[in-house]
């Protein structure tokens, strides 16, 4: 099953379809056990197999369960229509995502009807130290724990203004818990904002973050401190409907008065 898993993700981050020596190569496994692999997903529809090139890509079978996940996901449901509101505010692209191990995943991408499109899909994984959204799925970890996650050495410099100091990182995550959102300016895409938020389970624990990526020629009509405050807003809503209470909302609330 491992292998088979292995098989499925190195077809997933290629762009053209491959052939069995080459993932096996790649694998490190000789090519009599990746054509088992292979034969066993393209007979249940996971793989499929170019007539022409002898090739091999992902399979509709892949598609069925990502969409049946995107279904019957509760976190899912309960954030598309905040995400779906985020991005009727005309700049804005929304996403929610979570985080596994070193990376993050989106979960759900709601496109804007903004001209600028950025393409991101359910499923693919991206950076946490240079994302508003990775930020926002760090928050609250000790430096500890953030520096077992991205390790010690410097992070991938994606544009000039990426964080690549695990320290400094570690401080600028750290800091934006005081205001309760993130921010990632310049740092992921050259000429992109973004600004992220935490979502929580019934614990109070992480789950999950949502954020907005606008391009930074609408900067001067939009001022990221509003946006953190829309964003924190609806992150506290889905939050809510996972069973989340804030104990400062309830404190200030007069039906807990003693």
């Amino acid at each position: 099953m491992e292998r088979g898993l292995a098989v499925l993700d190195l077809l997933k981050d290629i762009d053209e379809p491959i052939g069995v020596r080459d993932i096996a190569r790649r694998l490190d496994q000789s090519a009599a056990a990746v054509q088992r692999i292979l034969n066993t997903l393209a007979e249940h529809g996971y793989v499929e197999q170019i007539a022409e090139s002898r090739r091999y890509r992902l399979g509709h079978s892949v598609l069925a369960l990502a969409r049946y996940i995107l279904r019957k996901d509760r976190l899912v449901g309960l954030a598309e229509a905040e995400l779906q509101a985020l991005a009727a505010e005309g700049c804005f692209n929304a996403f929610l995502a979570v985080r596994r191990d070193d990376r993050g995943l989106y979960l759900l991408t709601v496109q804007s009807k903004s001209p600028v499109v950025i393409r991101s899909s359910p499923g693919e994984s991206f950076p946490l130290h240079s994302t508003a959204l990775g930020k926002a799925l760090l928050m609250e970890l000790s430096a500890e724990a953030i520096i077992e996650i991205l390790g010690q050495a410097p992070l991938e410099r994606l544009t000039p203004r990426t964080v690549t100091e695990i320290s400094k990182l570690v401080v600028q995550i750290h800091g934006s818990e005081s205001v309760g959102y993130t921010t990632s300016i310049d740092e992921n895409f050259a000429g992109l904002i973004a600004v992220g938020a935490p979502v929580r389970d019934a614990s109070g624990a992480i789950v999950a973050g949502i954020s907005v990526a606008y391009p930074r020629s609408v900067g001067p009509l939009v001022e990221i401190a509003e946006v953190g405050e829309t964003v924190m807003a609806a992150a506290t809503r889905i939050s809510a409907s996972l069973g989340y209470r804030d104990a400062r909302s309830q404190h200030k609330d007069p039906s807990h008065a003693a």
